[in-house]
């Protein structure tokens, strides 16, 4: 029981001590705290990462869904001070490569929520790449959660969690 403990923690020490380069996308890896299940922590890549950059694109990446989903909803915890900017977003399928039209974009401020409704719904089964450009990053550097919301095209469709971006800033 203690040499599994003792590997355990040297190989989560080895982990840790590699580091990520900021050129890679990052994975999403959290050891505490990020989503409520290990599959609900979901990929991104952000391309500058500096909390004095005043323009930033996020790639969001969804998992498959087992509905078609009409609508995506993007929202930030109270300590993202960052802007999204509503007239640079764009909705794709990383499974099948293809683009979506986005009918209306929303940001709301008190919520500090971005909805993102489609013209059509991508279909079940398709990875989401949400593409935000010319993001205004937080003032201050660390880790910020991004849980994402899907809602679907059933009779009557409800928002539905589906993971958590939890997103370095330096």
């Amino acid at each position: 029981m203690l040499k599994r403990s003792l590997r355990w923690l040297m190989a989560a020490s080895l982990v840790l001590a590699a580091g990520v380069s900021p050129v890679q996308a990052q994975s999403g890896f959290c050891l505490v705290g990020c989503a409520r299940d290990a599959d609900l922590i979901l990929n991104y890549k952000v391309e500058d990462r500096s909390h004095d950059y005043t323009s930033d694109r996020y790639f969001l990446w969804i998992k498959p869904q087992k509905i078609a989903v009409r609508e995506v909803q993007v929202i930030a915890g109270p300590d993202f001070d960052g802007q999204f900017n509503t007239k640079f977003v764009e909705v794709a399928s990383r499974t099948s490569g293809k683009s979506y039209t986005v009918e209306d974009v929303n940001w709301d401020q008190d919520l500090r929520a971005l909805t993102v409704v489609l013209a059509s719904p991508i279909p079940a089964s398709e990875e989401i790449q949400l593409v935000l450009s010319q993001v205004v990053n937080p003032s201050s550097e660390g880790i910020y959660k991004l849980n994402a919301r899907v809602l679907g095209t059933e009779p009557n469709p409800i928002y539905r969690y589906v993971g958590t971006w939890a997103i370095t800033i330096e």
